[in-house]
């Protein structure tokens, strides 16, 4: 959503692309951007393509009807009923901001005035996009991932804030101590009044009264961690039951084999294995089938596969004794990616002190 907005936004400053101060910041910046953030977005691309997960499955996020289900009424975005709903309005401050800024927009130099259109129209799509007045219903849905319309507030938000910047900048000529200690009493008072008119929800009930796994045919089902378990991985989540029913234990899928001494806290696991089959033993370890974990058998970094239940499996071959341990480390490419976003951010410092 973020970068739709900024292309929109390069779109409309193409002719200052001819300036090469200009070139050069942008394309730094992107590096920049990129580089800082690749501690989520290395992880996540490597997570998606180490196997098929229920999330990106059709529909699995949001369909048209639901997702336009949960936009909002034109009325929320100003007045919000003490019902144990959500905060959506837009508050008092930035409605008095806005009046305001049609008086400072007469001493906005060409540059800021164009600055204030922008925002200001991108406000307006965003507001529009997070009301019912908006087509959800008739969008693919693909473009439903953002399941709740009303997260594009968030945009506005921040659009808003420019706006009301560009007026606080252009009607304040000298922005002195008093200015800041009026601003910052004015603000603290409205978050005090604010934080008092916050709608509670006191029906919440206790967890214990829920099922694990949304399988059973319950009316109140949870998963720990996610809404619908859309984050497991397909096999996983086609056995929802098995993942509830099954033993915190090392299971034998295939062959035969004594297990001894096993132990598992967390995301550590151990057992000391003898297998009885002659040609190879397959297991099956009490860990969904996630990047990150590490299998040791007497020390040795052995490879793992995903089983038909969505677990971690692995092969025993011949008759052997080990003694197996599981921890969960990350993978190599989660450790390189923050140590690159670690040391991105302190380049980005001393470039900044560099430049100015």
């Amino acid at each position: 959503m973020v970068a739709i907005f900024a292309i929109l936004y390069l779109g409309i400053n193409l002719k200052k692309l001819k300036e090469t101060r200009v070139k050069t910041g942008l394309v730094l910046n992107t590096v920049f951007i990129l580089a800082i953030s690749s501690f989520f977005w290395v992880p996540l691309l490597e997570t998606k393509f180490y196997t098929d997960y229920q999330v990106y499955e059709d529909g699995m996020m949001a369909t048209a009807e639901n997702t336009a289900g949960h936009a909002l009424n034109f009325t929320q975005l100003f007045v919000t009923k003490n019902d144990g709903s959500y905060v959506f309005e837009l508050g008092p401050h930035i409605i008095v901001m806005i009046a305001f800024s049609i008086m400072a927009i007469r001493r906005m130099k060409e540059d800021d005035r164009e600055n204030f259109g922008f925002f200001l129209i991108v406000t307006v799509i965003s507001l529009w996009l997070s009301t019912k007045y908006f087509p959800w219903k008739l969008l693919p849905n693909k473009l439903c991932i953002v399941q709740f319309p009303w997260r594009f507030l968030m945009m506005s938000g921040f659009f808003l804030s420019a706006i009301c910047s560009l007026t606080v900048f252009k009607l304040i000529k000298k922005f002195g101590i008093k200015d800041v200690a009026v601003i910052s009493l004015v603000s603290i008072l409205y978050l005090v009044i604010f934080v008092g008119n916050i709608p509670k929800d006191d029906g919440i009930e206790n967890i214990n009264n829920y099922t694990l796994g949304q399988m059973s045919g319950s009316e109140f089902e949870t998963v720990a961690g996610t809404a619908k378990a859309e984050y497991l991985p397909v096999k996983a989540y086609n056995n929802r039951f098995y993942i509830a029913t099954r033993e915190k234990a090392l299971y034998v899928l295939e062959g035969k084999a004594l297990i001894e001494n096993e132990s598992k806290n967390g995301s550590k696991f151990i057992a000391d294995i003898k297998t009885l089959d002659s040609e190879y033993t397959i297991f099956e370890l009490p860990y969904i089938y996630y990047p990150g974990y590490e299998v040791r058998l007497d020390g040795m970094i052995i490879d793992t596969f995903e089983t038909e239940n969505g677990f971690i499996g692995f092969v025993m071959s011949d008759k052997d004794t080990a003694h197996l341990e599981v921890n969960y480390v990350g993978t190599r490419l989660m450790k390189i990616s923050l140590i690159f976003s670690l040391i991105s951010c302190l380049a980005f410092i001393i470039y900044v002190w560099k430049k100015h």
